[in-house]
């Protein structure tokens, strides 16, 4: 995996610090690698940037991560087809990914 610093300014210089300074970052986002990140998205409950017009959602801080951590593009394609991962939000934040991306 390559870290690519143009896909991480993709996401506003503001917003990624806010990110950054988030507690679902520090507590769930850290630790996460390809293979446990999709587990992590099945969990979101909404999709958005930011609420209170201050804090990020977990959607922008999951989508944040993937483009840190730049799995290959099969790995992403395997996800979005994969039954057990057939669920909206997920399929919609991997598709946010692929927009940015590729």
């Amino acid at each position: 995996m390559r870290i690519d610093a143009y896909s991480q300014s993709l996401i506003e210089k503001i917003i990624r610090e806010r990110i950054y300074e988030s507690q679902y970052w520090k507590e769930f986002c850290v630790p996460l690698n390809a293979a446990t990140l999709c587990d992590q998205a099945v969990k979101l409950k909404y999709i958005g940037g930011q609420y209170s017009n201050t804090h990020p959602t977990e959607f922008i801080c999951l989508a944040f991560k993937l483009l840190q951590i730049q799995p290959e593009r099969e790995i992403i394609m395997e996800y979005l087809h994969a039954e057990e991962f057939k669920y909206v939000r997920l399929r919609i934040w991997l598709r946010c990914l692929m927009n940015l991306t590729w």
